[in-house]
This record gives C-alpha cells, sequence and structure tokens, in this order.
C-alpha cells in the first residue's frame, strides 16, 4: 500500500510540475511530410523530458522568425541563415544543438551544400550558358535556396534580375525539381539532399553547374521563454538521441533527409558563414 501511495504522489509531483512546450519549424516540403517527419522528435522529447511538445509548423520563414522574436514559441528548428540573422537581431536567442547528417562519404557531418543545377537535355553546361533562361530560388531565406546560390552567381559576376529571363521563387526545394521535370523552369537552386534525392526518384536526369563550399547545417535553439537550465537539460536530450531512433528514420522515410542526430558545436561555429552572408547582403553585382 505505501509503495502504491509513493508511486500515486510520485506521478502527481510529476503531473503538476509537467510543462507544455511549442516547438516550430518551417516548411521546407510539404506541410504534410514535415509533420510526419518531426512527429517522432516531439514524441522523444516528450517521453524524455516528462514535459509535452507540440509542433508547430508556420507558413513560412517570416513568420518563424516573428513568433520567435514575439516569444510565441518556446523551441524552433531554424535554418543557418535565420539562425544567423535572429541571433544578431535578438542575442537572448539560445543556441542548443545543430543538426547531424550522413554524407554520401559514410560520415556524420554538420554541414551541407547548395547546388545550381539544370536538366541535361538542356544541353547547359555551365552557369554563363544559362543567360535568358528561367530560373528558380526557394526563398529569400532560406540558406541553401538563395544566401549561397547568390554567393555562387556573384562569383560568376551574374545578376540574376538582368542575366535571367524569368526569377521565381518557390517556396519548398522538391518544387523545384518538379518544376524542371514539367519544364517550366530551366535552371534552379536547391540543397544537396534535395539533388540525390531527386536522383533516386527521377535517375541521373542533372547537370550540377555550381556547388556552394561546406554550409552549417540547421540549428535548434530555444526562445527568451527558456530559462538556460531547462535549456541545457534538452540540449542534451538532442544530443543523446540514438542513431536508430524512429525520429532519425522519420526524417528519412518523409523529407529524404539522412539524419544523424544532433551535436553540440562551438559557439563560433557559425562565424564563417556570418561573414559570407554579410559579404553577400552588403555588396552589389557589378
Amino acid at each position: 500500500m505505501l509503495i502504491k501511495l509513493t508511486l500515486f504522489c510520485l506521478l502527481l509531483f510529476t503531473s503538476l510540475h509537467a510543462k507544455e512546450y511549442s516547438f516550430a519549424t518551417y516548411p521546407s516540403n510539404d506541410p504534410t511530410k514535415v509533420r510526419q517527419a518531426f512527429t517522432p522528435l516531439m514524441e522523444y522529447l516528450t517521453a524524455k523530458s516528462g514535459d509535452t511538445f507540440s509542433l508547430v509548423i508556420t507558413k513560412d520563414y517570416e513568420e518563424l522568425a516573428a513568433r520567435i522574436e514575439e516569444k510565441s514559441v518556446d523551441f524552433a528548428w531554424l535554418n543557418t541563415k535565420s539562425f544567423v540573422l535572429l541571433k544578431e537581431r535578438t542575442p537572448s536567442l539560445r543556441y542548443l544543438v545543430t543538426y547531424l547528417e550522413h554524407s554520401k562519404s559514410g560520415k556524420i557531418t554538420p554541414y551541407y551544400q547548395s547546388y545550381i543545377v539544370t536538366l541535361k537535355e538542356s544541353n547547359i553546361t555551365s552557369l554563363e550558358e544559362a543567360k535568358g533562361k528561367v530560373f528558380a530560388f526557394i526563398d529569400k531565406d532560406s540558406t541553401s535556396g538563395y544566401a549561397y546560390p547568390m554567393v555562387l552567381l556573384k562569383e560568376h559576376r551574374i545578376s540574376p534580375d538582368s542575366f535571367f529571363k524569368k526569377v521565381f521563387f518557390l517556396k519548398k526545394h522538391d518544387k523545384v525539381i518538379e518544376s524542371l521535370m514539367q519544364h517550366s523552369i530551366e535552371i534552379g537552386a536547391i540543397s544537396d539532399g534535395t539533388y540525390y534525392n531527386a536522383l533516386e526518384k527521377y535517375g541521373d536526369q542533372f547537370n550540377v553547374l555550381a556547388t556552394s563550399k561546406p554550409i552549417p547545417l540547421d540549428v535548434i535553439v530555444a526562445t527568451q521563454t527558456i530559462s538556460n537550465k531547462e535549456a541545457e537539460r534538452i540540449a542534451l536530450l538532442l544530443e543523446d538521441i540514438p542513431m536508430d531512433s524512429p525520429s532519425n528514420k522519420a526524417f528519412k522515410e518523409y523529407l529524404g533527409w539522412p539524419s544523424a542526430g544532433f551535436i553540440k558545436e562551438d559557439e563560433h561555429f557559425y562565424d564563417t558563414f556570418s561573414k559570407i552572408l554579410k559579404d553577400a547582403m552588403n555588396e552589389t553585382l557589378q
């Protein structure tokens, strides 16, 4: 009887002190797929923390940033560009961990790359040959779908608005591939993961015209609603996710991400990208 009473009191204490947290992410893909991919991560955090984690999928990058700044979410998954810019505007934003992936070489890495691609049948073999073609970015707040492609174009002294016949912003990486296959665009910017997923789905039909330098992968952050102690506790739980976890499997199954968990990097890990981004934003193409 005493043991049952003790267990009841423990459960009651835990339930009274359990918190409800919102975890926001951006719609990198179809929102249904994003929800399916992230749900096991929410379930893992809920089970391990004793708190409740609810997923929020924002309309776009802009809404995600706004929710973080107005403190209407507690945790968030940010792409690299959004993290760097938000950290400058909101120094109290707490970095927790960096997302990891299995690279094509078999190594686990906190980096990825941006590609500018076209179809082989277009017979375009260089960026210079793409003059007058229809081009697609992802979103102006996308790292691999805009920030780094702009760096690549700048290196070739290409100003998109005057060089290409038309420029679209398609919001999602898979939409660029779909538009290429439907011939509604002729060239586009995507992440390397999107490219490899396209190879699996459509075969070797693509030419990679430009490849970026390694880009630090996405970040999970805590907003000002979370204490330092609580942020550290959740960061440790994220670092401890097993390699064979349902979370890693779901990212691969629904988004094609070769997920390998998370790692806490040095605070200066994103400094190089920050400088590249500032250069790209501040310098005008000639």
